[in-house]
């Protein structure tokens, strides 16, 4: 899945965001539906604000953290 960094937390830890675009149902225009999640980095340090990266789930790392860089 791609998302984009919107925050560092600390050495090892990232929050993004996904951005997906849903059809409604009812008026059958496009809206946008974005979720974020906190990702572990795996040690990467190359890391910025605004850098698209692909994520992917993984085993729970901690409390919210439940993905991974690929």
């Amino acid at each position: 899945m791609k998302a984009k960094v919107i925050g560092i937390i600390d050495l090892k830890t990232i929050k993004v965001i996904s951005n997906t675009y849903k059809k409604h149902e009812r008026y059958g225009k496009f809206i946008t539906v974005s979720k974020k999640f906190i990702v572990d980095t795996n040690g990467k340090e190359n890391i910025e604000i605004g850098q698209e990266v692909v994520i992917s789930n993984s085993k729970p790392i901690s409390k919210k953290k439940k993905w991974i860089i690929k």
